[in-house]
């Protein structure tokens, strides 16, 4: 009996292990919900077509102020397809398959993403 409850925790082991080794680490608070990312306090988030050159957001300024960047805090890891970059203002944000990631200012948690019918945004899948 001894022996099985050996073998059962060592197989728990190695399958939690392999998992996290190929398994990618999404930002804290961020979720799924509805098809598409939410922040941690259930925001939607965008990606802008505008963000067309890898490792760069041109969404700055007056931009920015209406479309916040999903900041990474520093020391913020990159994990498979999530990556961080260095914005204009030298602050952190997240990014989801080389897109900068974004929330924005008019929507509010649990209604409807406002944002996606903007020309130019989509919801971050």
């Amino acid at each position: 009996m001894m022996r099985n409850l050996i073998c059962a925790v060592g197989a728990v082991v190695l399958v939690a292990t392999a998992g996290a080794a190929s398994g990618q680490t999404m930002p804290a608070g961020v979720k799924m919900a509805g098809g598409a990312m939410a922040d941690a306090a259930g925001k939607p988030l965008y990606v802008w077509d505008n963000d067309t050159m890898k490792g760069m957001s041109h969404c700055n300024d007056d931009c920015a102020a209406m479309w916040p960047p999903l900041v990474a805090k520093p020391g913020s890891k990159p994990s498979g397809d999530w990556g961080v970059i260095t914005r204009e203002d030298g602050s952190l944000q997240w990014t989801y398959k080389d897109k900068p990631l974004y929330t924005f200012a008019e929507d509010k948690p649990g209604q409807p993403a406002k944002g996606a019918a903007l020309p130019h945004w989509a919801l971050a899948k």
